[in-house]
């Protein structure tokens, strides 16, 4: 979850900044219209926060200083005498709040306020400090610099047909950089998503590359469980009589008690005792002929009957139940010596049931 947690927070920063840019104020127009509408002269200003906005048309009217200039007191009215045109009133800026100077000029009767600043041209957005007078304004005001006020006097001294538009955009600008904070935090929100994206997909091939290097372990553990039936042992290599090791090809002889040795060792052995029997386990193997028990060409030691959980093979089982009813067949009659002959036989008459 940690990386929805970090989508999440970049998404807000994201949005964080297109709000702070949406919030950011769009300079507005300040046109002074001269020589009876042949000529303009526009001035950048900022709209206020409080009071209603300007219309999309515009307001027109013609211009008064304040008096006084701050507006901090209720100031004189409009002179009659403009026509159809309303009045706009020029406020200084300082001494008291914006909403104290554009509420007074509402109750002078002016139609809107245009305050500019003091020994500097830069633009603030003017915002209310008291919220009982900002629900008394229902006149619109802006905000201009101190070189744009001085203009605006000089025109309306020197032209008294020139009168004043507020329009409350500027011309449309086609890209970005006419908004530079808009356009700063567009790329940075466009930064932030990618980044956002790309941790993402780090994140889960990360997470699924983890899960498969942890799989794989545990799968050749698994596998090496199913694998290792028995332990390797060294003595299931060896022939008991002459201590050599097995090699490919050697010829073995397997004893009804399911111990190998070579045939050139186990021969001699019998050969040589009064009882034939198991060098290892002593039992008893009399009535085995040389030639009647099995061989293989090779051995390992994936019989080996000392094994736990060891099951002895099928060759073996047969192995001792032939060795079983040869001794049945020796007790039977104990005046006749087994040859191979009989012991075939014996074998070939297996299937049918034997004498009680």
């Amino acid at each position: 979850m940690g990386w929805l947690r970090l989508v999440l927070a970049l998404v807000a920063v994201r949005a964080s900044l297109i709000l702070l840019g949406l919030l950011v104020p769009s300079q507005a127009v300040v046109r002074a219209v001269l020589d009876g509408n042949s000529s303009t002269v526009d001035f950048a200003d900022l709209p206020a926060l409080f009071g209603v906005p300007l219309a999309p048309g515009g307001m027109r009217g013609y211009l008064m200083e304040a008096k006084p200039a701050n507006a901090c007191h209720p100031i004189e009215g409009p002179q009659p005498g403009n026509g159809s045109l309303g009045a706009i009133v020029l406020i200084r800026r300082y001494d008291c709040t914006f909403d104290l100077k554009v509420l007074h000029a509402q109750r002078a009767g002016f139609e809107a306020a245009i305050v500019h600043n003091v020994r500097s041209n830069d633009l603030v957005r003017m915002a209310h400090v008291y919220e009982d007078l900002r629900r008394q304004i229902a006149i619109p005001s802006v905000f201009v610099g101190e070189a744009a006020s001085q203009d605006l006097r000089g025109i309306v001294r020197c032209d008294k047909s020139a009168h004043i538009l507020l329009l409350p955009d500027h011309p449309p600008c086609p890209d970005l950089d006419c908004h530079p904070v808009l356009a700063i935090s567009w790329v940075l929100g466009r930064t932030l998503a990618l980044l956002a994206f790309a941790t993402f997909v780090l994140q889960r091939l990360w997470n699924w590359l983890w899960a498969w290097w942890a799989r794989g372990p545990a799968a050749k553990a698994q596998a090496s469980q199913r694998a290792q039936v028995r332990t390797f042992t060294r003595r299931n290599d060896l022939c008991a009589i002459c201590l050599d090791e097995y090699e490919e090809g050697d010829r073995l002889k397997i004893l009804p008690c399911s111990h190998t040795y070579h045939c050139k060792c186990i021969d001699p052995w019998f050969s040589q005792a009064t009882q034939r029997s198991c060098p290892v386990c002593k039992q008893s193997v009399a009535g085995t002929e040389d030639g009647s028990d099995s061989t293989v060409d090779s051995f390992g030691n994936e019989d080996d009957p000392s094994l736990p959980g060891h099951h002895p093979p099928i060759w073996a089982i047969q192995a001792r139940l032939r060795a079983r009813r040869l001794e049945l067949l020796v007790r039977a009659s104990p005046g006749r010596r087994c040859s191979t002959t009989s012991v075939g036989a014996a074998e070939a008459n297996e299937g049918l049931p034997e004498p009680l």
